[in-house]
C-alpha cells in the first residue's frame, strides 16, 4: 500500500485495465451468450412448427442444453483450474459460436438435441472462467462491483434479448439470430485472447501500480500452489451450504425464467403483447439491484459478517414479495411485488459469486462450478416442479407460495457458508497440526 500511495504522490497512477476487461470484454461476451439461449427459446415455437415435433420432444430439445450445462460446470472449472481462464474462455467462445451457427441445422429430433447438448457443455466454462479471471483481476473491495457486470450481462439477455431476436427473425428469418449471435461471440472470443491474460502483470498495458493495487488486496498472487484434495471440499459443510443455497435461489428464479409469461397471460389475463413489456419488467429491477448491491458492497457491506446479512434479507425480499405478488388482485400491484422479487434475488447474486471467489481460494473455479451445477441442475427440475403444484393446487398461489418457502431455507444455508474462512485454510489445518 505504501508503493502505492508514493507512486500516486508521485502523479503515476494506477492504470484501470481491469474495468476495461470487465466491461468491455466480459459482460459482452456473456451478453451474446446469453442471447445463444433466448435465440432457441423465442424460436421453439417456430422451430417445433416447421419440423412437426411434439410438445414432449421440443421440451427434450430445450432441457437437453439445460442437463449438459449443469453437468459440464465441474469440469469445466477444472479445466480452468488447470489452464486458466484466458485460454479456456477463448476456446469455449468459439466452441459455442460454432454450435449456435449449427442450431438451425439441426433438421431432426436427434439432430437438435446433440447441437444443443454440445452447445450446453461449451457455455459451461463461461462462468468459472470469468469468475476466476475477476478474481484474479480485482481486489477484494472492488470485486462485487466488478461481479455485478457479469451477471448485468447475463440478466440483460432475459431483459432486452426477446426484442432483438424478435426484430431480427422479422426482418431476416429465425435461422438469421444464430448466424449473427455466433460470429459475434466467436469475435469475442478472439478478441478475448488477444487482450487478456490470466494475470495483471503480463500484460504490458497494466502499469506496476496498477498490479500492486490488486495484489496488495486479495488479487492474484504468485505464490506456491496449495493441493486442496476432494475430501477437503466433500468434507466441508460450506462447500455444500453454498450449492445449496444457489440451487434454492434458481429455484424462486426459475419461475421468472420460465413461467412469468404464460402466468401473466393465464393466471392474469393480460394479451400477449402487453405481457412482453411488463414480463420484462422484473429482470430490470433485477438488473438495477445487481449494480446497487456491487457498490454497496464494496463501499459499505466490507466484512462476511454483513454481507451475508444482506444475502439473507435478499432471500427474505424474494420471498416475501413473491408471495404478496401472488395474491395481489390487481396488476399493477402484482407487477410492483414481482419486481421486488426478482430484485431480491440480484441481491444474493452478487453475495453467491463473491463468495465462491473468497472461499474458494484459488480453487474458485472449482467452487464456482459445483455452485452453478447445482443452480442449473434446480433450473431443469424447477418448471417441472412448479408446473405439478399448479396442477396440485389449481392455481398459482399455491405454487408461488411454495416456491416462496424456498427462501426460508436459503437464509439457513447462509449461516454455514461462511466464506471468510476459505477452503484452503481448513485443509491446511489438520496438517499445521
Amino acid at each position: 500500500m505504501a508503493t502505492i500511495a508514493a507512486s500516486t504522490a508521485a502523479g503515476v497512477r494506477p492504470t484501470h485495465v481491469r474495468w476495461e476487461l470487465a466491461v468491455g470484454l466480459i459482460l459482452p461476451i456473456t451478453f451474446v451468450m446469453s442471447l445463444d439461449r433466448t435465440a432457441m427459446t423465442v424460436s421453439a415455437p417456430i422451430i417445433q412448427q416447421h419440423y412437426h415435433f411434439s410438445l414432449n420432444e421440443m421440451s427434450i430439445i430445450l432441457t437437453a442444453f439445460t442437463w449438459a450445462y449443469a453437468l459440464f460446470q465441474v469440469p469445466g472449472g477444472m479445466l480452468v483450474r488447470r489452464f486458466g481462464p484466458r485460454r479456456v474462455l477463448a476456446l469455449a467462445g468459439l466452441w459455442w459460436s460454432i454450435f449456435t451457427a449449427l442450431t438451425p441445422y439441426g433438421a431432426v429430433f436427434l439432430g437438435f438435441v446433440v447441437v444443443r447438448i454440445f452447445l450446453g457443455a461449451g457455455q459451461a466454462a463461461d462462468w468459472p472462467s470469468s469468475v476466476s479471471a475477476l478474481q484474479r483481476w480485482f481486489p477484494h473491495r472492488e470485486r462485487s462491483r466488478a461481479n455485478s457486470f457479469l451477471l448485468a450481462g447475463l440478466y440483460l439477455g432475459s431483459f432486452i434479448g426477446t426484442p432483438i431476436v424478435v426484430a431480427v427473425a422479422d426482418a431476416w428469418g429465425w435461422q438469421a439470430s444464430f448466424h449473427i449471435f455466433a460470429i459475434v461471440g466467436a469475435l469475442l472470443s478472439i478478441a478475448w485472447w488477444i487482450f487478456s491474460r490470466d494475470t495483471p502483470s503480463e500484460l504490458r498495458a497494466v502499469n506496476a501500480e496498477e498490479v500492486s493495487l490488486i495484489e496488495s488486496d486479495g488479487g492474484f498472487e504468485r505464490t506456491e500452489d496449495v493441493s486442496v484434495g476432494a475430501r477437503a471440499f466433500l468434507g466441508s459443510g460450506q462447500f455444500w451450504a453454498i450449492g445449496i443455497q444457489y440451487g434454492l435461489l434458481v429455484l424462486i428464479q426459475s419461475f421468472f425464467t420460465t413461467w412469468l409469461p404464460t402466468y401473466l397471460v393465464q393466471a392474469r389475463g393480460l394479451s400477449f403483447a402487453s405481457m412482453g413489456f411488463l414480463g420484462a419488467l422484473p429482470w430490470g429491477a433485477m438488473i438495477l439491484a445487481v449494480f446497487g448491491t456491487g457498490l454497496l458492497n464494496d463501499r459499505l457491506f466490507l466484512t462476511w459478517r454483513a454481507r451475508t446479512w444482506v444475502a439473507s434479507f435478499g432471500f427474505a425480499l424474494a420471498a416475501v414479495a413473491l408471495t404478496i405478488g401472488a395474491i395481489s388482485p390487481g396488476i399493477p400491484a402484482m407487477i410492483t411485488w414481482m419486481c421486488v422479487s426478482l430484485g431480491g434475488i440480484g441481491i444474493v447474486q452478487v453475495q453467491v459469486w463473491a463468495g465462491c471467489q473468497d472461499l474458494g481460494g484459488r480453487h474458485a473455479p472449482a467452487v464456482t462450478g459445483f455452485t452453478n451445477m447445482c443452480g442449473n441442475l434446480t433450473a431443469a427440475f424447477g418448471p417441472i416442479f412448479t408446473s405439478l403444484l399448479v396442477g396440485i393446487g389449481g392455481n398459482w398461489v399455491l405454487a408461488l407460495t411454495l416456491l416462496a418457502a424456498a427462501g426460508v431455507l436459503g437464509i439457513v444455508c447462509w449461516i454455514f457458508v461462511r466464506p471468510d474462512r476459505p477452503l484452503e485454510l481448513r485443509a491446511a489445518a489438520p496438517a499445521a497440526a
